[in-house]
């Protein structure tokens, strides 16, 4: 009876210790992503743009939107590359990413039945669209706004209490929200004449 007493108040004590650990955890990120929205909402300006446009002007700044064509590793999986394809055009944007990101946008591509079964999908971007949700927000849309070399760059436009706010990200994780929250992925003009692609 003394060894059941001593066993019962370790798994309490343990299951408690996991519980307050997860809390923390959800908390943090909860305050370090409304402090970034906070800070952010104070040094950018509003600007916005009818979801639907395929050229969008955002504010100064000409865009065109894209769809996910394909995911698709190369030489024999040690790289895996996001094809980005203008809607109405034959310009592309090729982009390496990471297997976290690649599985999180291979699985929103194949939203089916069979697909959920083969593929486990990272919860990450079903974190960061409930917290946006649960802070009052929502994903706008998602910009690929500058390329340097190979190296590309996106940010997140979102709605909050305070007005729009912009979020600097990779491209990858830009993209990945944006398809799990449903929202448009564009491109700067920019971008596309300096990266654009139409032999791939």
């Amino acid at each position: 009876m003394i060894v059941g007493h001593v066993i019962s108040r370790v798994v309490r004590g343990l299951a408690i210790g996991v519980v307050r650990r997860w809390f923390a955890t959800l908390l943090t990120l909860a305050l370090l992503i409304g402090g970034g929205l906070a800070l952010t909402s104070r040094v950018l300006v509003p600007g916005g743009a009818a979801q639907g446009d395929t050229q969008v002007a955002q504010g100064d700044v000409d865009t065109r939107e894209m769809v996910v064509e394909k995911v698709q590793p190369v030489n024999n999986g040690e790289r895996i590359d996001l094809y980005l394809k203008e809607k109405n055009g034959s310009r592309r944007l090729v982009m390496a990413v990471g297997q976290s990101e690649a599985l999180a946008i291979f699985a929103d591509l194949n939203n089916s039945a069979q697909s959920a079964r083969r593929i486990e999908s990272p919860r990450t971007y079903d974190l960061m669209r409930t917290l946006v949700n649960e802070l009052g927000g929502s994903v706008d849309r998602v910009i690929v706004n500058s390329v340097t070399d190979t190296q590309f760059h996106a940010k997140v436009v979102m709605s909050a209490v305070n007005g729009p706010i912009e979020v600097e990200s990779r491209p990858s994780d830009a993209i990945a929200l944006a398809l799990r929250v449903k929202a448009p992925i564009f491109a700067e003009a920019s971008v596309l004449e300096r990266a654009g692609v139409t032999s791939r």
